[in-house]
C-alpha cells in the first residue's frame, strides 16, 4: 500500500511540474507587458522549483544528494510568500491601488525569502538534515532553532497577501471584473 501512495504522489508531483511549466512557458511572452502575469509566472515558478526538487528527492540513492535536493527545494519554499504578496500587489495595482510601501514590500519579501534562502542552503539554522534521512519513506529537513521564525514570516506574508486579494476584487467595479478575480 505504501508503494502505491508513493508512485501516486510522484505522479501528482510529476503532473504539477509538467502543467506548471506549461502555464510558465504559454505566459512568458506576455510577462513582460503585464504586472499581474509577470507575479504570476514569479509564483508558479517557485512552485514548480519545489515539486519538481521533491520528485527528485524521491529517487535520490545517496543521503548527500537527498539533503542537497531537499534544500535546493527551499528555492521555492523561501520565495513563495514573496512571490504570493508580488501577485497581490500587481492585482491591487491593476484596480487603481497604487502604493509605493507595497511596492517596497515586495522587494523586502524578495530580499528576505533571499535571506530565509541562504540559511537554508548554507547553515542549519532553519532546517536541518536527521541522521537516517534515507530510512524514512517521507524523506525531509527537520526544524532548526530558527524555524519558527520562517513559519510566522510565511503565515504572516500569506495572511496579508490573502487580504490584499480580497481587498482587489472588492475594488473592482464590474461582476465580471471580480468573477474574473476569483
Amino acid at each position: 500500500m505504501t508503494e502505491i501512495l508513493a508512485f501516486v504522489n510522484d505522479l501528482l508531483q510529476a503532473v504539477i511540474v509538467i502543467f506548471g511549466t506549461a502555464v510558465v512557458l504559454y505566459n512568458l511572452g506576455r510577462a513582460r507587458r503585464n504586472r499581474v502575469t509577470r507575479a504570476f509566472c514569479a509564483l508558479i515558478s517557485f512552485v514548480v522549483i519545489t515539486y519538481f526538487a521533491e520528485t527528485l528527492v524521491s529517487r535520490a540513492l545517496v543521503p548527500v544528494s537527498a539533503e542537497i535536493l531537499l534544500r535546493l527545494e527551499w528555492v521555492g519554499i523561501a520565495m513563495a510568500p514573496a512571490a504570493q504578496f508580488h501577485l497581490s500587489d500587481a492585482l491591487l495595482v491593476t484596480t487603481g491601488a497604487i502604493s509605493r510601501r507595497r511596492r517596497l514590500m515586495v522587494r523586502a519579501g524578495y530580499i528576505s525569502g533571499m535571506v530565509f534562502l541562504a540559511l537554508v542552503l548554507f547553515t542549519d539554522t532553519i532546517v536541518t538534515a536527521p541522521d537516517n534521512l534515507l530510512d524514512n519513506e517521507a524523506r525531509h529537513l527537520v526544524a532548526g532553532p530558527f524555524f519558527a521564525v520562517f513559519v510566522v514570516y510565511f503565515w504572516g506574508v500569506t495572511a496579508v497577501s490573502i487580504y490584499n486579494v480580497w481587498r482587489a476584487r472588492h475594488r473592482c467595479l464590474t461582476r465580471t471584473t471580480r468573477q474574473r478575480m476569483t
